[in-house]
């Protein structure tokens, strides 16, 4: 009897490496979190639940900041209301293509991280790097 190659063994949750990893960056943080506590033996899919909580929470900081200089530029006319619209572009844009990067990277079993983020989330969270 051959086993499927959607299930593996060796997992706490019976998924292949790659299902698993890239169910962890499709959602991030929340499906990561999920991951990270589940799955506790194989690495592929727990550096995705990490890379995923990283990138969640990273991505949660920016917008809150963004919101947060946008009630201030807000109040200067015309030129606050473009700037807001080219950083809201350039945040939208550029989140989407990064999640998308990391979900294609975690389906197909890459061990790829996030740029800036990974690093600098490593320094500050050493414990939860598996």
């Amino acid at each position: 009897m051959s086993s499927s190659p959607t299930s593996n063994p060796n997992s706490d949750t019976g998924l292949a490496s790659h299902i698993a990893s890239g169910i962890s960056a499709l959602v991030p943080p929340f499906t990561g979190l999920i991951f990270y506590f589940i799955e506790k033996k194989d690495s592929l899919a727990r550096h995705w639940a990490v890379q995923s909580i990283f990138f969640g929470c990273a991505w949660i900081v920016v917008w809150i900041a963004y919101w947060i200089v946008a009630a201030i530029l807000v109040h200067i006319p015309i030129l606050g209301g473009l700037v807001l619209a080219l950083v809201y572009f350039v945040l939208l844009v550029g989140g989407f293509v990064l999640w998308l990067l990391g979900v294609i990277n975690a389906f197909q079993a890459k061990r790829w991280e996030y740029p800036i983020v990974s690093e600098q989330c490593k320094k500050l969270f050493p414990k939860l790097v598996p």
